[in-house]
């Protein structure tokens, strides 16, 4: 009695389905949460260098708004960093001017203001900061450097 007792207990503890769906969901929530971590990182990481790309735009609006303002090196950083919202100077914003002659397919008198085949004076204004990611992934080095550059032909 006692056998058949336990057997019909057991024969009804595996045919039951009740609990299955707590196992489904503690089996499937570490995947789930490191896909949400890592879509997390990457929507992160494309927000920044748009930030930045918007943040070299504004800097070159500033430098190109007025004749006077090619020279000012310092103004255009602070128009960029305002654009960014950095407050706590993590940017590190580069801006230089070149001049390519006409028929160079690059400006010759700068290295670093390259890219153009008309001939003008171009200024050309770099921003980028470091970016840590949430997971160290094997592929990415943490923290990396997101960058946004704008360059603009003046004359």
């Amino acid at each position: 009695m006692i056998f058949s007792t336990c057997r019909t207990w057991l024969r009804r503890l595996g045919l039951d389905e009740a609990g299955i769906a707590g196992v489904e969901l503690a089996l499937a929530t570490p995947m789930l949460a490191l896909l949400m971590t890592g879509g997390f990182d990457f929507g992160r990481a494309i927000y920044e260098q748009h930030r930045l790309a918007a943040a070299a735009q504004a800097g070159v609006q500033y430098a190109t708004a007025l004749s006077a303002n090619l020279a000012n090196t310092s103004g255009i950083v602070a128009a960029a960093r305002a654009d960014a919202n950095d407050t706590a100077s993590a940017l590190t914003v580069t801006t230089n001017q070149c001049t390519c002659p006409g028929g160079t397919p690059q400006c010759s008198t700068a290295a670093t203001c390259t890219g153009s085949t008309v001939s003008g004076t171009y200024v050309k204004v770099a921003v980028s900061e470091s970016l840590s990611t949430l997971i160290n992934y094997p592929f990415l080095s943490s923290p990396m450097t997101i960058s946004g550059v704008a360059m603009m032909r003046v004359q």
